[in-house]
């Protein structure tokens, strides 16, 4: 039997190991919410860039693109729309570059940053020197500028666009580093706290509690971050990433299968006017309407994916050019608040490289705007091949 020094000297002990379970929960409970808080907010500042870097990203993609189209118009010494689209792309890529400014970026990130500011500001230059050509308006003068297009200022863009590039894969590695390093810093936390329950359990609830709702927000941000990475915010379908993996997984799918698969392009006619006209609110839920109807005409498995600006790119799995004409066909009738639209149209067995195939419906959407817009222009590939061999 315990004598009273004895059991005065138990409770004593017990008194203490409550009071260090205690304080052992507390401290756990504060590392991890202190840890959950830093991980949040690292988490929110990566993603918030990682969009900006997305987003600057499709602007590159979007300027190398409306570049070659513009070589091409001055080839054809035909007046050109393009050049002040891509040069309001490259301001708007200035423009979301700036972005980064107020970040606070490691070492990596700001060379390659640096690196993507500077091919643009040579880009610019060339640009301004290239233009300054084609005014010159002699046939000479237009030839030299195209090729100055292709070999010099083309080559400034396409460095620009992959610094962009492996600018946005770092930031979106980081962001993803980020919610993995809060997940471990929780993860410990709550393992220290399980083990100091017992006397502390209400409190272990109570951190478990905060810590599951914390996982499930960052769970959330994470989905959100991957979401950005491949559906255009505006208008909710697929973004020009995934355009270009689907195309590719397409092309081998028809080439495997020995069948055709069908690659539009349209363009809404007169976009501009439109925003002019109406604003650019009105502007954008017409770009989201429009998403919507031709995704709900495609079948299961196609693809609808908006291809920049007010562009859209249609895929159709075992659908030729004439079957797919008449798809566009019905779409001319069904384009709301009395839009029409321009398009390209070609089909393919998946044996070509995706930019030929590419590059064959925008020489169809080109003929179509040429010919009044308001009408797809349809050119197979056997038409194409035709053509070569003659």
């Amino acid at each position: 039997m315990l004598n009273p020094k004895q059991l005065s000297w138990r409770l004593f002990g017990s008194v203490v190991a409550v009071m260090v379970l205690v304080f052992g929960a507390l401290i756990s409970s504060w590392l991890g919410m202190n840890a959950e808080e830093n991980g949040k907010q690292a988490v929110f500042e990566a993603s918030s860039l990682a969009r900006d870097a997305l987003e600057a990203k499709a602007l590159a993609a979007e300027l190398t693109s409306a570049q070659s189209v513009y070589a091409l118009d001055v080839l054809r010494e035909a007046p050109s729309p393009n050049r002040e689209a891509y040069l309001r792309v490259l301001v708007q890529l200035r423009e979301r570059l700036a972005a980064f400014d107020e970040a606070v970026l490691p070492p990596d990130e700001q060379a390659l940053l640096r690196s993507a500011r500077r091919a643009i500001e040579r880009f610019q230059k060339l640009d301004t020197e290239i233009e300054a050509t084609v005014r010159r308006g002699a046939r000479a003068d237009k030839l030299e500028a195209a090729e100055y297009i292709v070999d010099a200022a083309n080559a400034q863009a396409l460095h620009a666009s992959e610094m962009v590039r492996a600018l946005s894969e770092l930031v979106i590695r980081r962001a993803a580093e980020a919610s993995e390093a809060a997940s471990i810093a929780s993860y410990q936390a709550r393992v220290l706290l399980i083990a100091f329950g017992g006397s502390s359990l209400l409190l272990a609830l109570i951190l478990a509690r905060v810590l599951t709702e914390s996982m499930g927000k960052r769970a959330d941000l994470m989905q959100r971050l991957e979401q950005l990475a491949r559906v255009d915010g505006l208008t909710g379908v697929p973004n020009r990433r995934v355009w270009d993996e689907e195309l590719a997984r397409g092309l081998e799918r028809a080439r495997r299968s020995g069948t055709v698969c069908t690659v539009g392009l349209i363009d809404l006619d007169h976009f501009k006017r439109y925003n002019d006209t109406f604003g650019h609110p009105e502007g954008d839920a017409l770009l989201k309407a429009v998403a919507q109807l031709l995704a709900g005409q495609v079948r299961a498995g196609d693809l609808v994916a908006r291809y920049g600006g007010e562009e859209f790119a249609v895929l159709l799995h075992d659908c030729d050019a004439g079957r797919a004409h008449r798809l566009f066909a019905r779409l001319h009738e069904s384009i709301p608040s009395g839009q029409t639209f321009s398009a390209g149209v070609t089909d393919t067995d998946g044996k070509e490289e995706d930019h030929v195939v590419v590059a064959r419906a925008d020489e169809a959407l080109y003929r179509a705007k040429g010919a009044g817009r308001n009408r797809t222009e349809v050119v197979s590939h056997l038409e194409a091949s035709r053509a070569i061999a003659a």
